[in-house]
């Protein structure tokens, strides 16, 4: 395998014949399976090979890789055949992966895991309730334990125990030194482990009512999105045939066009696509499951980046990276960070960046085309018009021919 990137006999018997060359073949094909380019690969190899013989040098074998004593060693490297820059991050990376490929062969150890303190088993059951009842996601499940073993270690371990004025005072205490953002999700959060242990039985019922509301008023902010100029910008700069430019472009689309969170297009599996239908299978939040029509450029856009999307990576998910290794994306993190990508591009200035800013987009482009608001909520899957209805402050002109003046102006 490393003739793929190497043609001299010289080299391929020195690579060979160092402590790492037994290894280097196997290494050299999953590099071109998780897609690295040729000059990348090549540059892994040199490190692998390189931290072999730093390995050797000290008395150490490739069961025993040290990254810490090898960059180290990177710092006054002097050694003659270490091509390709001894203090950059090619090669710091290129030996990290190549232990994480010892690792997975069984020749090396695994990095020792630093085993984290036993979580209460009231949380632990919080959680499991979560999964189950509440069809709650991971990272929702995390944000939840968390505040709940910070209760649980600031008023002790019997919630039977537990009064108004301590949940409220801790409420408020965590308050004073956080956002708007944290101290409503924590208000959730506490809340509803507080309506799950009155509901086992665990302390009084009603504490849930001791955990303050943050004072925000409902419909008070007008929604965020982009005008009908600035979303043919946006699409306008996916134009083009590379498999990222594809990519974006079915992105952007889903987006605009749907309505969708992040989370639900970078989740989107090959299977939720049914193209005789014409249709689309979304699972969003609490695994609340819809099927959406799709719109004729959406399917096109995502026809074409199928054609070209990256072979090595045989994920099941519709979307992936472009960058080696060409995995899936893990959260709607990542296709937030490409909507804002396609933004800079295309010279697109607001005050929201990211993927949400195209769903409250597509609702008021829904909005402008006369779509009920009952509609409006159907495709963004929301439990009640009172979510809804905060986009129909979006609709100025609508607004006007209902507004009526003051009285002064009568």
């Amino acid at each position: 395998m490393l003739e793929t990137y190497f043609s001299a006999s010289k080299m391929l018997g020195h690579l060979r014949s160092g402590p790492s060359g037994r290894y280097l073949d196997g290494f050299a094909a999953t590099l071109e399976q998780q897609g690295y380019g040729p000059e990348t690969a090549v540059r892994y190899l040199r490190a692998a090979a390189h931290v072999g013989h730093v390995m050797a040098e000290q008395g150490a074998s490739l069961a025993d890789i040290d990254l810490a004593a090898f960059s180290e060693h990177l710092r006054t490297c002097r050694c003659p055949r270490a091509k390709g820059g001894r203090r950059n991050h090619h090669t710091i990376y290129g030996a990290r992966l190549f232990r994480r490929h010892l690792v997975e062969l069984g020749v090396c150890q695994s990095a020792t895991v630093v085993v984290a303190p036993a979580e209460p088993k009231l949380v632990a059951d919080f959680k499991a309730w979560l999964r189950k009842h509440r069809g709650a996601s991971d990272a929702t499940i995390r944000l939840y334990a968390r505040d709940a073993a910070g209760l649980m270690m600031a008023l002790g371990s019997d919630p039977t125990g537990w009064r108004p004025h301590d949940v409220r005072s801790y409420v408020l205490e965590r308050a004073s030194k956080c956002g708007r953002g944290t101290i409503e999700k924590m208000t959730t959060s506490l809340r509803a482990f507080l309506r799950y242990l009155a509901v086992a039985g665990r302390c009084q019922a009603g504490l849930n009512g001791a955990v303050p509301a943050y004072a925000h008023w409902q419909l008070a902010d007008m929604p965020r999105y982009l005008s009908t100029e600035q979303v043919s910008r946006l699409i306008a700069a996916c134009d083009g045939d590379a498999s990222a430019r594809r990519r974006d472009r079915a992105i952007v689309l889903l987006l605009t066009r749907l309505g969708l969170r992040a989370g639900d297009v970078a989740q989107l599996r090959l299977v939720d696509i049914e193209w005789r239908t014409g249709s689309l299978r979304v699972t969003g939040k609490s695994r609340y499951e819809v099927r959406l029509p799709l719109p004729q450029d959406v399917g096109n856009a995502i026809a074409a980046y199928l054609e070209c999307r990256p072979p090595a990576c045989r994920s099941e998910r519709v979307f992936l990276r472009t960058i080696a290794p060409c995995r899936p994306f893990r959260n709607g993190d990542g296709i937030s960070s490409v909507v804002k990508r396609v933004m800079k591009r295309a010279g697109i200035v607001t005050p929201v960046k990211g993927a949400h800013v195209l769903r409250h987009t597509a609702a008021t482009e829904m909005l402008r085309h006369g779509v009920p608001l009952d509609k409006i909520g159907l495709v963004l899957r929301h439990r009640g018009i009172d979510t809804t209805a905060t986009y129909a402050k979006a609709d100025v002109a609508l607004l006007k021919q209902v507004a009526q003046p003051w009285p002064e102006a009568l």
